[in-house]
């Protein structure tokens, strides 16, 4: 047999084995055709339903979410209603829960803070000295000008104690205890001025913890985050300056000392605390909180001639501009 014989016998052969295989197969491969087939007509609507209902679950899951939380629609200004007539320097009226800007007046202008600065000092006091240490009232710390708190030399006072009859009172002796504990006016006004950094009230410069000194300088924008850093980490900051009066008893003496709010914000319902500042210079201040249409509103005034009428015309006059 020639070799070209045997080349043609092979290629045969290997046909013929190509044949049979398919023939073997086809009936396999068209069953798996057939059930991938059906799978795949079966399996399309499947998952695109899957997929609406995944979509409409989610919308479902976002709408029962969204109606359990009460959500608070903005207010909206009504334009026709003329802005308000003014007898402060500055002044930031501003929702501390939606941060929605009610009323903003040269909030960058600097002002004598007066007062206003104790605000800053019971954060030192907190912070950097602890509201259970005990604080020595000093003959240096009495001399100091005013003699709210009616404090007594060699008295000794926790902080937390000396910082209720200080913001009730108003208290510059209680202020200069703190310096006195630190050690001196010009220390603790290194701290108070870290402390304003911290916080990021960067145009605030201070010079000493009572604000007697007209010196002592921020404006409502720096204030405002004063505000918001106490609420968030010293809340009972406020919450003292809500106190009717106060039983102040010295840790070292039985006879004890009722020390009543000189504020007269703190009879008012909606109050949820603050501080007056008073000086010729600064004329008067005013940091409160106020609940009004369910919001909580940041009040700042600096350099009011009137900061009592001045509030009642700031609230009487959103309550016309605005729709709730």
């Amino acid at each position: 047999m020639t070799a070209k014989s045997q080349t043609l016998i092979l290629i045969i052969l290997i046909l013929i084995a190509v044949g049979v295989t398919n023939i073997s197969l086809a009936p396999s491969q068209s069953a798996e055709n057939k059930n991938n087939a059906i799978a795949l007509e079966n399996s399309s609507p499947t998952t695109s339903l899957n997929f609406e209902r995944s979509i409409l679950s989610g919308v479902e899951r976002t709408t029962f979410a969204a109606s359990q939380v009460n959500i608070k629609i903005l207010p909206s200004r009504n334009w026709d209603i003329l802005d308000p007539k003014i007898n402060s320097q500055s002044i930031l009226v501003q929702s501390l829960d939606e941060y929605f800007p009610f009323y903003h007046l040269n909030t960058q202008k600097m002002w004598p803070m007066a007062s206003l600065t104790k605000l800053l000092t019971a954060v030192v006091a907190l912070e950097d000295i602890g509201e259970n240490k005990k604080i020595l009232i000093t003959e240096k710390a009495l001399a100091t000008e005013g003699i709210a708190g009616n404090l007594i030399k060699d008295d000794i006072y926790s902080v937390r104690d000396l910082l209720k009859i200080m913001f009730l009172t108003s208290s510059n002796d209680a202020a200069s205890a703190f310096e006195e504990y630190i050690g001196g006016k010009n220390e603790f006004a290194k701290l108070l001025n870290q402390k304003t950094r911290k916080i990021g009230m960067m145009q605030t410069v201070l010079y000493d913890a009572s604000g007697l000194s007209d010196l002592n300088q921020s404006n409502t924008g720096d204030l405002l985050k004063l505000v918001k850093y106490i609420l968030q980490n010293h809340p009972d900051i406020f919450n003292w300056t809500r106190l009717n009066s106060f039983l102040a008893q010295p840790l070292n003496g039985t006879d004890g000392n009722l020390v009543q709010n000189i504020n007269p914000l703190f009879i008012r319902d909606n109050f949820l605390g603050g501080k007056t500042g008073t000086s010729d210079e600064a004329k008067e201040n005013l940091v409160a909180i106020f609940s009004f249409k369910n919001y909580r509103i940041a009040t700042i005034i600096l350099g009011s001639s009137d900061r009592i009428k001045e509030i009642d015309n700031l609230f009487e006059w959103m309550e016309e501009a605005y729709s709730f």
